[in-house]
């Protein structure tokens, strides 16, 4: 459709459906840690390996301990 949508969430697995792209952003003052291109089939399952793995990535990304 050539549309482009900003979504705030602090909801990963909310991320992961429903986006191409993930931001992952720092603490106070908040920059840009990492830019996540998704390359994950739709549509999406919570309990497709690749879902799981690249959860396990961004919640890596976020805690600081990396996947």
């Amino acid at each position: 459709m050539g549309k482009t949508v900003l979504l705030v969430t602090h909801d990963v697995e909310e991320a992961l459906v429903l986006s191409d792209r993930v931001l992952v952003m720092s603490p106070r003052p908040a920059r840009i840690r990492e830019d996540v291109e998704l390359d994950l089939p739709r549509p999406r399952s919570r309990v497709d390996t690749a879902f799981v793995r690249q959860k396990e990535v961004l919640l890596g990304l976020l805690t600081g301990r990396a996947a």
